[in-house]
């Protein structure tokens, strides 16, 4: 994983989440505050460093590697967000909305991340291509 990809995976589950909350927020559900916002950031960018980190164990296997992600994500939205921020009270319905709201984001997020990846991954595929029928160069 580049660093650019720790941006971009931030930019999505940042925007993922807020169309969420905001949603939620329009609902009559939550509320949304420019300290909320910032700490968010925050937990969002954390996030990020953690996938940067657990990228660079090299893991083959592709459950567990979804899994430490998610681990990371579940230690950052719940212990950073919940805990030390005070996000929600520690009550199983506030838990379960929370973690089913992250789930959600690492899924949109994962899915924006395989198109971008196949999209660059065609890209490439195409040049070589060219490159072949010019004869190499």
């Amino acid at each position: 994983m580049k660093k650019k990809d720790l941006i971009i995976i931030d930019c999505i589950s940042y925007t993922a989440v807020m169309l969420i909350i905001s949603i939620l927020n329009g609902m009559g559900i939550t509320e949304l505050s420019w300290m909320f916002n910032l700490q968010l950031f925050t937990v969002t960018t954390l996030i990020s460093v953690f996938m940067y980190f657990i990228d660079k164990l090299n893991i083959e296997s592709q459950p567990v590697y979804m899994l430490l992600q998610m681990l990371s994500i579940a230690v950052s939205v719940l212990g950073v967000g919940g805990g030390i921020m005070k996000w929600f009270t520690w009550e199983f319905k506030y838990v379960a909305i929370t973690s089913g709201i992250f789930i959600t984001v690492y899924l949109i997020t994962y899915a924006a991340l395989f198109l971008i990846n196949s999209i660059t991954s065609d890209q490439i595929n195409k040049k070589i291509a060219e490159n072949d029928k010019k004869g190499g160069r």
